[in-house]
């Protein structure tokens, strides 16, 4: 996979990101705490950010 399709496939991916499990508000870009009602998405991110690396390092 070309650096272009990573890139690619990342960007389509930021839909993937769950919601908040406190509230359901979804993820924002730059955003650790959901908007909404303070929960600390830091550990959903960090799933999510793993899952997509991983997927991404299974292409190569």
């Amino acid at each position: 996979m070309t650096k272009e399709n990573k890139i690619q496939h990342l960007i389509n991916s930021l839909d993937l990101i769950p919601d908040c499990s406190g509230c359901g508000m979804r993820w924002s870009t730059g955003d650790y705490e959901c908007p909404h009602c303070g929960n600390d998405l830091d550990e959903k991110l960090r799933s999510w950010a793993e899952k997509t690396v991983g997927e991404l390092s299974s292409q190569d």
